[in-house]
């Protein structure tokens, strides 16, 4: 069987929260700013390997246990021992009229095997919710306190901890359904295991499965965002004169734009958010002039050519040409030579290097600021989703402004630079994305994950 866990707490501390960010589901239950949101009960499970290994039951919050704990202690249930005033209590007419409410988290209390006691760390430990304690301590089962909204600091935490230490609860879990981080959920699940002898193993498998879970969506990122950066570096537009006229400059940036979009679509699908999680200010964009240095390293070793071949001599040949031709410029001379000594498929495959030489045709490509600025702010949003709750209600602003540090982009510079240098060689890599194993994308998308763990 499934370990139950019962999810109880005051009025809005973040139950339905705290059970989404487990989930890794936006669409559990209902979260809302406003109190009493959860008005019933309900159950989910977490599964591995289609087997039910928790079962998560979300509660309404305690809206008056100051005067739930006055009736407990009232003549009514003033001589029941124990958890034995319960199932009384619940078939009294208060369960069904001024605690109604409680009545719901009542009647679960007997049936769960853990109860995750949510605390609002913005508020200071008062009456109320040492009610609800002591209400919960009275049905003897384990209790794990969880203290939410804790990524912040709090002038509450010594006193929470106080309270919590007066009643034998040590193994108190910080764990922010706002701002994610597994470690938090690792120890929330060891605490459980501790509880929960018999179940230690299927829990460790549990926490070994969200971590490789977690390093998967990494990976898969990252291949997201090799994929955008080689897309977008390949990306070229003809146009007929250099500086563009705007039609021609508007459509080339749309085409970069659309490609952005694209990414952080499939990002938000990779880890559950929608799509209004994110909002992106437009891209700014820079364009310039593409042209292709037929004797640079890497261009050499694209076209398969090494020192001595016959494209290497037709090359030098053209440079000749130039030297005695005063009709010929010497990137049309260059050309025409490298024209006599390159192959038939060389020449297909390099045809707009060669047209826009011949021809004086231009082509747009982005310039190095704005691949600089494309790669942060595709970073940035990776980091974030992977850190982000998904009982959030605020959506992240993806900017131009404050993505970036001096150092970053030297970093970027130097370990991307190559990576969009090559793609921008190769125009057939914008509209058909390499495969994972091919080994430029490979790479790029080690040396991004390199720089997300850092």
């Amino acid at each position: 069987m499934s370990i139950s866990l019962l999810v109880v707490g005051h009025a809005n501390t973040g139950k339905t929260s705290l059970i989404r960010t487990l989930l890794r589901r936006h669409d559990f239950g209902e979260v809302n700013n406003r109190a009493g949101t959860t008005r019933h009960i309900e159950r989910v499970e977490i599964q591995l390997n289609d087997k039910a290994i928790i079962t998560l039951t979300d509660t309404p919050g305690f809206e008056d246990s100051i005067g739930l704990w006055e009736i407990r202690h009232s003549t009514d249930f003033a001589g029941y021992q124990g958890a034995d005033w319960l199932m009384p209590f619940c078939d009294s007419h208060f369960a069904h009229e001024a605690f109604e409410q409680e009545a719901k988290i009542l009647k679960q209390l007997t049936q769960t095997d853990v109860i995750l006691y949510v605390i609002d760390m913005r508020q200071a430990p008062l009456g109320k919710y040492l009610d609800e304690l002591a209400l919960l301590a009275s049905v003897n089962k384990p209790i794990i306190p969880v203290l939410n909204f804790s990524a912040t600091p709090s002038a509450h935490l010594d006193a929470w901890r106080t309270v919590l230490a007066e009643r034998h609860l040590h193994a108190v879990i910080k764990y922010d359904t706002i701002a994610f981080y597994f470690e938090d959920e690792k120890r929330l699940y060891q605490s459980i295991q501790s509880l929960m002898s018999d179940h230690y193993q299927t829990i460790e498998t549990l926490i070994e499965s969200r971590q490789q879970e977690a390093k998967l969506r990494r990976t898969i990122a990252g291949n997201q965002l090799a994929d955008l950066l080689l897309s977008a570096a390949s990306t070229r537009t003809e146009c007929r004169v250099y500086p563009p006229n705007p039609s021609e400059s508007n459509a080339f940036e749309d085409t970069i734009r659309r490609l952005e979009q694209r990414y952080m679509t499939h990002l938000l699908r990779l880890y559950d958010f929608q799509q209004d999680d994110i909002l992106a200010t437009p891209l700014a964009i820079q364009n310039n002039r593409w042209e292709q240095d037929i004797f640079d390293t890497e261009t050499l070793k694209e076209w398969g050519i090494s020192t001595g071949t016959s494209a290497l001599k037709g090359a030098a040949i053209g440079a000749g040409i130039d030297v005695m031709s005063a009709g010929l410029t010497l990137g049309t001379a260059t050309t025409l030579g490298a024209l006599l000594g390159a192959t038939w498929k060389t020449g297909q495959h390099y045809k707009d290097t060669l047209k826009s030489k011949l021809t004086k045709r231009y082509y747009l490509c982005l310039d190095q600021a704005t691949l600089t600025l494309l790669c942060l702010r595709g970073l940035s949003a990776i980091q974030h989703l992977h850190q982000r709750g998904h009982a959030t209600q605020h959506a992240f602003q993806l900017s131009d402004q404050g993505t970036d540090t001096a150092q970053m982009e030297k970093i970027l510079i130097e370990k991307i630079k190559p990576f969009w240098k090559q793609a921008q060689q190769h125009p057939d890599w914008a509209n058909d994305p390499l495969p994972d194993d091919h080994p430029v994308k490979y790479d790029l998308k080690e040396e991004l994950i390199t720089l997300l763990d850092n």
